[in-house]
């Protein structure tokens, strides 16, 4: 003889189940959260706009130097990142001033090499040297002639 309750109880149980697993699962028109979300607008890209107290060689070696000095006590590899950035932002700055006549091309190149800058793209190892234009320790006092070694 089949137990007579079983069919409802099936039923029931099955019914209780789609709709604990409905609750749980996104249905259609359903999204996640982070996809409801509105994507933060992109902030527009701003040039800094050369001008020739700007572009004046002492002015870029002064401000090359001083960029750095407050990030002096961050890591050796954070710094090295920093000093790609920077390096990015004066060979732009660079650029602008001689677009717009308000450096010469020999003049950039000369700044170019003085500050030690490097190329976009090019990776700056991590050193344990300071920042540039950081105080660096004075150099020990060395003697001027190596003492001969015998044969």
């Amino acid at each position: 003889m089949g137990r007579p309750c079983a069919g409802p109880i099936q039923t029931l149980l099955g019914s209780l189940l789609g709709t604990v697993l409905a609750g749980l699962l996104p249905g259609p028109g359903q999204a996640s959260e982070a996809a409801e979300r509105p994507r933060a607008p992109q902030a527009p890209v701003q040039y800094f706009q050369s001008d020739p107290l700007a572009c004046q060689p002492d002015a870029i070696r002064a401000a090359y130097k001083a960029h750095l000095q407050p990030f002096a006590d961050q890591s050796p590899a954070v710094l090295a990142k920093l000093r790609r950035v920077q390096d990015d932002m004066t060979l732009a700055s660079l650029k602008r001033c001689v677009q717009k006549g308000l450096l010469t091309r020999p003049q950039a190149s000369v700044l170019f090499r003085e500050l030690g800058l490097t190329l976009p793209g090019t990776v700056i190892p991590v050193t344990s040297a300071p920042a540039p234009g950081t105080a660096q320790p004075a150099p020990s006092a060395a003697p001027a002639t190596l003492p001969a070694t015998a044969p």
